[in-house]
């Protein structure tokens, strides 16, 4: 009995070949000659595939390329972008424009110009009922002036100061020109300064500022004033327990007017210990003011003071040399002071 011959299997972990692929020929018209195959088939379909490379360049290719056999993918030609502007097409020899995106625009933008003319026509009519308030308040007569209160007078009379602003009765408190009112109220002689404040309803307080009488003035020819600090005037009243400082102008003065004023000045500008022993003043011009003063031992001193210019720096020099051998200190000139 024969045998067969046997067919060897294959052993485990082996490779079975693939089977030869099938190679579809292309459709031909009638009149086209076979075409031959190419090598590339032919060798395929002779020889069994090799199993798959590990090399880069088949991983690369099978990744982004095609097999064998299959069909090709689509073009990876990325899309052009599309444009953002309005599309727009050619239609009979003209233009059509895509509008929609401007149209939009427009009337999203409406509800916003409707709320600001709402919110400006509100304001326009609150300012004018503002104003439309504000005159009507002006001319109430429950609020004009009728009432002037002063305060802070002393020796100044406050009819005096009262005849001085008596102008603005009738004026609205609301409008009421504070400054203007303080300025006139300082005219009176003897007022420093002023404030003015409104009492409601229809008032107002002026609270003045008396000036500091310093000096009894006696005049070329004889007659008296009483002068603050400033050489200004002062009622006769300011005397009234007050301590001044004779000042005179002597007989035959050139400029008496000049001599009254130098020595007001002076005396306004000389050191505390200095005024309090002050005992006369005199001048008979701007430039040659003496001093009389009383010293603590009971004696006196004349002090021929000059101008006055360097009033600190002559201060200091008579404190200095008070208690020197003399009667007479000269700081005329106070670089150069002299005593005899």
């Amino acid at each position: 009995m024969a045998r067969r011959p046997s067919t060897p299997r294959p052993r485990p972990g082996s490779v079975r070949p693939a089977a030869p692929r099938r190679t579809v020929q292309p459709s031909r018209s009638a009149g086209s000659a076979p075409s031959a195959p190419s090598s590339r088939t032919a060798h395929s379909a002779a020889s069994p595939s090799p199993a798959p490379a590990s090399s880069p360049e088949r991983g690369t290719a099978r990744g982004r390329g095609r097999s064998l056999g299959r069909p090709a993918p689509p073009s990876e030609t990325p899309a052009p972008a599309r444009s953002s502007a309005p599309a727009q097409e050619e239609h009979g020899g003209g233009r059509v424009v895509q509008a929609a995106d401007r149209f939009r625009e427009l009337v999203a933008g409406r509800p916003w110009r409707r709320r600001r003319r709402a919110i400006l026509a509100t304001i326009a009519v609150g300012a004018l009922v503002l104003v439309a308030g504000l005159a009507a308040a002006v001319m109430v007569p429950a609020l004009q002036v009728r009432e002037i209160a002063v305060a802070g007078t002393g020796y100044v009379s406050e009819d005096a100061v009262r005849e001085a602003v008596a102008g603005h009765t009738g004026d609205s408190v609301l409008l009421l020109p504070a400054s203007r009112i303080a300025a006139e109220a300082s005219e009176v002689p003897g007022v420093s300064s002023a404030e003015v404040e409104r009492d409601w309803p229809d008032g107002m307080t002026v609270t003045v500022t008396e000036a500091d009488p310093v000096g009894q003035l006696t005049r070329a020819d004889g007659s008296t004033a009483v002068v603050d600090a400033a050489g200004e005037e002062l009622p006769a009243e300011a005397a009234e327990g007050a301590t001044l400082v004779p000042l005179s102008v002597e007989g035959g003065a050139a400029d008496p007017d000049g001599a009254a004023a130098t020595m007001t000045e002076v005396l306004a500008t000389l050191p505390d210990p200095l005024r309090g022993a002050t005992q006369e003043i005199t001048a008979s011009s701007a430039s040659d003011v003496t001093l009389e003063l009383s010293l603590e031992d009971g004696g006196t001193k004349t002090v021929v003071w000059g101008d006055s210019r360097d009033a600190e720096l002559k201060g200091d020099v008579v404190q200095a040399l008070l208690d020197q051998p003399g009667s007479v200190i000269d700081v005329s000139s106070p670089v150069a002071p002299v005593t005899r």
